[in-house]
């Protein structure tokens, strides 16, 4: 994985997810720390993909928020930079994958987001149980785009 080729916005969701983990006192960075990071987001397209796809984001935001007070809390010399986890590693390269795949040449939030709905982590379980499945948030995603590529870092911006 290459966070080089994270989009400008992507690559600020993921300081956003690593700054909950800190306040959260969490030694680790997990999905559930950047559903969160990406549903805190006004202007983000989280909320708006999980509508577009018959989901509800605040019902997903609540999810987010109340997996992410569930995990391990550390004091003392074990606080400070949280490593990320297993499954944000595997997340993290699968929305690379699928990018390319697409033939983005950059990860958007959006496919983000798809990577966080797949598999079996409490921030897909948040999702499907907010109604949003990993099949109609890529129907979203894609009537969004209406075939344009991320071909640039700042290809979210404005």
């Amino acid at each position: 994985m290459d966070i080089e080729k994270f989009t400008e916005r992507a690559r600020g969701f993921l300081q956003a997810a690593q700054t909950i983990a800190i306040r959260e006192f969490n030694q680790r960075l997990t999905p559930e720390h950047l559903l969160k990071a990406l549903l805190d987001d006004e202007e983000g397209a989280a909320a708006g993909l999980i509508n577009a796809a018959g989901g509800n984001a605040p019902a997903a935001k609540q999810g987010a928020d109340a997996e992410v007070a569930r995990l391990p809390k550390v004091q003392g010399s074990g606080a400070g930079q949280p490593q990320g986890s297993p499954d944000l590693v595997r997340l993290l390269d699968a929305a690379q994958q699928a990018a390319v795949k697409a033939g983005d040449e950059f990860v958007a939030q959006d496919r983000l987001l798809l990577a966080l709905a797949t598999g079996e982590t409490p921030a897909a379980r948040v999702l499907r149980g907010a109604g949003a499945t990993a099949q109609a948030l890529e129907k979203a995603v894609a009537d969004l785009r209406r075939g344009r590529k991320v071909d640039s870092p700042n290809a979210e911006a404005g």
